[in-house]
């Protein structure tokens, strides 16, 4: 791509010595790059630009590393000099510059022609006898002459930009506002004369409507008109033609001495009328042709002369004129009609000034043109267009446009059958000299003939190769996974329609969701990148499980889906996903540790248990959590019998919602005893759903819904304000501390407000805050490692108590034990009760306390149901207890006997 370039291309170190240039080098400047390397830049920078280079050079290492459009002058090997635009980056950390260089000579060059062909045009208008302005379509001032300022009365740039009523309020009152709109409305030029107030004249308008706006040629009139009316009051004769006419009008006698001028002659030539009179034909035509010019004129033969006329300055103006013979009291007369054709010449100059900026346009633009004529042959391209294509424009002319297009509808464009006069937008394809396709937006123009077929075509076209690029890569992103390539959810949408739509009679597709089981467990402990590692290599495993026509997908996250044709039915489908269970048995290196990952399958079957791809995935979905509280890792075909309970689990969802407002929960308190006294010295509270038809629900039938639908956080308010609101009334009563232990939610902790929450409970109720302990999940305490560090070290500053409920059976870590600021571990019962041949349950509690107690942290055991167990706990010096053998859980008012005091009284 670097030696491709059409632009210079270099890389210099920290001396200025250059180390690598592109073979651009050889057509710009006449070196090979291997000559110009290990030379210094101002080897071949002009020497009168050196001071500027290395200004440059010094500015990009004091602060400006990099400066772009740089314009230096360059020697070329040939001896010439060239202008090149230069952009230079200077990089710190590489100690070296990034140089890119273009030459713009020939642009320089245009810029310099166009700005004194813009000076000369406007000298121009600054010349003319007329006053002139241009307006936009806006009624903008776009350009106004010196005369035309002073007749307003302004300075001539502070009315550029403005409105035209701005400039000249007068027009407002004035025929010549109606007269310039008529213009701009029909779009044909105009002429008109008219009384201007302001300054009591009259004025002559010519308005010339064009593309932009309007061009307005005024001057005064008035003398014009005062000759016209001494005309028409002395010589009746000529009072029509004076009066009407727009051209200069002159009458001469048989000497070709001038009788008599009208005022447009006066102006048009600066003689008087008075002065006119008795001048010769041949004062105003020095080189006239007399005798010649007698003869036809005497012969009866009028005569229409393209001549040039001088006027009393000495200076001449090309005119038209048309004379003819006529007799007036036997005197015959000549009568001289003098058209001005100097407007007719500038417009003939602009158009071919027009026309050569047209090709200067063509020639310099980056699109490429092409003109081809009614038999479909090119006729005219541009540079631009020999680029593309890679062929000199020598090789494209006089070739057919099928010849350069891969595919272009020219026969319907030639015969007349679209009727199109354009062509706009249309994507078409191009063959390059290389055998390259290239993809161009080609709009083009249609030139029709009176019988409505086509004369001529002209384009432009833009290289669209890269877009089109970039569309498929668009088209690449949207349907597939950026991580794994794997098909997305969008596109696996389409192909399992596509699957069910060939499946013949008797034949089933199977639709299967795999969940990794262990994927959250790896992301926590080694990292996100880590697990993306995981995830391309589960999409490897799975693709080489399953037949190229198989489909395998990512839904995001952990979920896979991987769909087949199965012409065995169920046990074909068991078969496909015995091998994906064993592709995900082997381990998998994650951080340097072997992972055995496993996965959980749902299997749908087309048609039996669905006929819409929404209802499979639907029913897979279903089938794959039955298998993941199956026991994981195993699948699971779809029952019916699942539906039943996602539906089971949906009511109790929609029950859910308004439980809380129709004041259906109520907390129950289970008592925690103190081991080495054997006294109550708290409670944990438990929330309780009465269900006005189901009666009592289970906590976990319906906390992990309360969880999912996040009615949790506003559960969750509701037990921490009612269980401290009831402890202060037990304080109170006992005058005793009695400490009260309330569960918090992963998503209560995610909270940012949550500690700003508990605050406000222990406020409005009076709770003091060590008699308050919160109890989380170890999976609640990883969820957002930094987020709940930060949340425990608030909620520990207001002086709670911070407990881990059921530790150890989840992601036990001595790492976050030391880094979260815990009070208390809660020790789950499925410790408490464990044997196995290796190590008692007596040993390991005794293990497990010591460990805690050097760590600060005092020991709960949950699930204490007999005295051999409260004995061992006990004995191996565990601090507190709760079971149903010490006590059940109930409603305050059945566990107040158990809450006598017999401890200290609270202080105060």
């Amino acid at each position: 791509m670097i030696d491709n370039s059409l632009d210079l291309l270099a890389l210099g170190d920290h001396t200025g010595r250059l180390l690598r240039v592109n073979a651009a080098a050889r057509e710009l400047l006449g070196y090979a790059p291997e000559e110009m390397a290990g030379r210094h830049y101002t080897e071949f920078v002009h020497v009168d630009d050196h001071a500027h280079a290395a200004a440059i050079e010094a500015s990009l290492r004091e602060g400006r590393p990099a400066r772009r459009d740089v314009q230096l002058r360059y020697v070329r090997k040939d001896g010439a000099v060239i202008l090149m635009s230069i952009a230079v980056r200077w990089s710190p950390a590489l100690q070296c510059m990034f140089i890119t260089a273009r030459d713009i000579t020939r642009q320089e060059s245009d810029r310099v022609a166009l700005r004194q062909s813009k000076d000369r045009l406007d000298a121009m208008l600054e010349s003319i006898g007329d006053a002139f302005f241009a307006i936009d379509a806006e009624w903008r001032v776009t350009y106004a002459n010196r005369k035309a300022s002073d007749f307003v009365g302004i300075e001539l740039s502070s009315g550029i930009g403005r409105k035209l009523l701005d400039v000249a309020p007068e027009l407002e009152e004035s025929e010549a506002l109606a007269f310039y709109r008529e213009a701009m409305a029909s779009r044909e030029p105009r002429t008109t004369e008219l009384y201007w107030k302001p300054r009591d004249i009259w004025i002559e308008i010519r308005a010339y409507p064009n593309e932009d706006g309007l061009s307005v040629y005024f001057h005064d009139i008035t003398a014009k008109r005062d000759a016209e009316g001494a005309v028409r009051a002395n010589e009746q004769r000529f009072r029509s033609l004076f009066h009407q006419a727009g051209d200069s009008i002159m009458l001469v006698d048989r000497s070709l001495s001038i009788v008599a001028a009208n005022g447009q002659a006066c102006a048009r030539f600066g003689y008087t009328e008075a002065e006119f009179a008795g001048m010769a034909v041949t004062d105003l035509n020095p080189d006239i042709s007399l005798p010649q010019l007698g003869r036809a004129l005497r012969a009866g033969r009028p005569q229409l002369l393209r001549t040039r006329k001088t006027r009393k300055d000495g200076t001449s103006f090309p005119a038209e004129v048309h004379i003819s013979r006529f007799e007036d009291g036997g005197e015959a007369l000549y009568l001289a009609i003098i058209r001005d054709l100097s407007d007719r010449e500038e417009a003939g100059r602009q158009l071919r000034d027009s026309e050569r900026r047209f090709r200067e346009v063509i020639e310099m633009t980056p699109a490429g043109y092409l003109l081809a004529g009614a038999d479909g042959v090119l006729r005219d391209v541009n540079p631009a267009l020999c680029a593309l294509t890679g062929r000199a424009r020598e090789a494209l002319i006089g070739q057919p446009l099928t010849e350069l297009f891969v595919a272009f509808p020219w026969q319907a464009l030639a015969d007349g059958a679209t009727g199109a006069a354009a062509v706009q937008g249309m994507e078409a394809v191009i063959r390059h000299r290389d055998g390259r396709h290239l993809h161009v937006l080609f709009n083009g123009s249609i030139e029709r003939g009176a019988d409505g077929r086509l004369s001529s075509l002209t384009g432009l076209m833009a290289d669209i190769t890269g877009r089109k690029l970039a569309e498929s890569r668009l088209r690449e992103l949207a349907t597939h996974d950026t991580l794994t390539g794997l098909p997305n959810r969008a596109l696996l949408g389409e192909r399992i329609q596509d699957m069910l739509d060939r499946c013949s009679e008797g034949d089933t597709v199977a639709v299967m969701f795999l969940d990794l089981d262990r994927f959250k467990e790896v992301n926590d402990s080694f990292g996100h990148e880590m697990g993306d590692v995981l995830l391309c290599e589960v999409a490897r495993r799975l693709t080489g499980a399953v037949r190229a026509d198989d489909l395998v997908a990512r839904l995001g996250g952990d979920e896979f889906v991987v769909a087949a044709h199965c012409t065995t039915g169920t046990a074909g489908a068991a078969r496909v996903a015995d091998k994906l269970l064993e592709a995900m048995a082997a381990p998998v290196v994650v951080g340097g540790h072997d992972m055995v990952v496993g996965a959980s399958i749902g299997i749908s079957m087309y048609p039996r248990d669905a006929r819409t791809r929404e209802t499979l995935f639907q029913t897979a979905d279903t089938a794959m959590y039955r298998a993941k509280s199956s026991g994981r890792n195993r699948y699971r075909f779809f029952e019916p019998e699942m539906t039943v309970a996602a539906q089971v689990r949906m009511a109790l969802e929609v029950s859910l919602r308004p439980a809380l407002a129709r004041r259906e929960f109520e907390l129950h308190y289970q008592p925690r005893i103190d081991l080495r006294s054997m006294e109550p010295v708290g409670m944990e509270a438990l929330i309780r759903w009465n269900h006005p038809e189901r009666g009592r629900v289970p906590p976990q039938q319906f906390i992990a819904i309360a969880e999912e639908t996040g009615l949790i956080a506003a559960i969750g308010h509701w037990v921490l304000l009612e269980a401290c609101a009831q402890t202060r009334r037990l304080i109170d009563e006992y005058g005793r501390p009695i400490r009260v232990s309330v569960n918090v939610s992963a998503r209560q902790l995610a909270q940012p407000g949550f500690g700003a929450e508990v605050r406000d409970v222990l406020a409005r109720t009076g709770l003091p805050r060590s008699c308050l302990e919160l109890e989380l999940t170890e999976s609640a305490l990883i969820e957002d490692i930094e987020h709940t560090a930060s949340m425990l070290r608030e909620l520990k500053k207001l002086g709670l108590v911070l407990a881990v409920d059921d530790f150890g059976t989840g992601y036990s870590s001595l790492a976050y034990l030391r880094r979260f600021p815990i009070d208390v571990l809660k020790l789950d019962r499925s410790f408490v009760l464990q044997q196995d041949d290796t190590i008692t349950a007596f040993e390991f509690v005794k293990a497990f306390v010591g460990m805690a107690h050097a760590l600060n942290m005092a020991v709960v055991a949950e699930g204490v149901e007999t005295a051999e167990v409260l004995d061992f706990l006990c004995a191996a010096e565990c601090d507190e207890a709760q079971g149903y053998y010490l006590a059940r859980p109930a409603p305050l008012d059945a566990v107040r006997d158990l809450l006598t005091p017999n401890a200290p009284r609270l202080a105060g």
